[in-house]
């Protein structure tokens, strides 16, 4: 009896094929397979900036979870340009190594380049202080042209995080910097 290319006997007559077939639905978007380009692109961007900030110094993996709330495997992996971590992390990942969260979501692929080049475009031209009324993220996200799940998913993340960003600096004004 052949079983997915091996041999095999089971104690009951007939069997069923338990592997699962290579296109099996990933759980989370950043372990299915990109290829490599992906992964390069990705870590081309964040190792240097990972080590501007001191981070792949001896005994700074530590201060690296602390800094994103990543797990110390994730970290670990990171560091090793291992394995591109969560898109969750990409907010607090990019505020510890004086990264613009967009870019890492563009070196990730999880949204194409034009997202990065119109943010730009707004900043540069400084469009979004010439007395503009304020905008939803919702609004935002439409004058973008995020229409997918994911970009507008993301998108929303990253206003959600700098959000809070903003409100805990306001909180806190002096900050954990200036106490240190």
């Amino acid at each position: 009896m052949q079983v997915s290319g091996r041999k095999g006997a089971f104690p009951r007559k007939g069997s069923v094929d338990y592997s699962l077939p290579r296109e099996v639905k990933f759980r989370d978007m950043t372990d299915a397979p990109h290829g490599h380009g992906r992964e390069q692109k990705f870590f081309a961007l964040v190792r240097p900036a990972l080590e501007r900030a001191g981070y792949t110094a001896y005994g700074m993996q530590q201060k690296l979870v602390a800094d994103t709330g990543m797990n110390k495997s994730t970290a670990s992996r990171l560091l090793r340009g291992e394995t591109i971590p969560h898109v969750k992390f990409f907010p607090a990942l990019a505020k510890a190594v004086g990264l613009d969260p967009v870019e890492l979501l563009v070196a990730a692929e999880i949204v194409p380049p034009e997202y990065l080049e119109s943010q730009q475009t707004l900043s540069e031209t400084k469009q979004s202080q010439v007395g503009s009324e304020p905008i939803t993220p919702e609004e935002a996200a439409e004058r973008l042209g995020i229409t997918d799940d994911v970009g507008r998913f993301t998108f929303f993340a990253v206003v959600e995080k700098l959000r809070a960003d903003d409100d805990a600096d306001e909180a806190d004004p002096g900050g954990a910097a200036a106490q240190a």
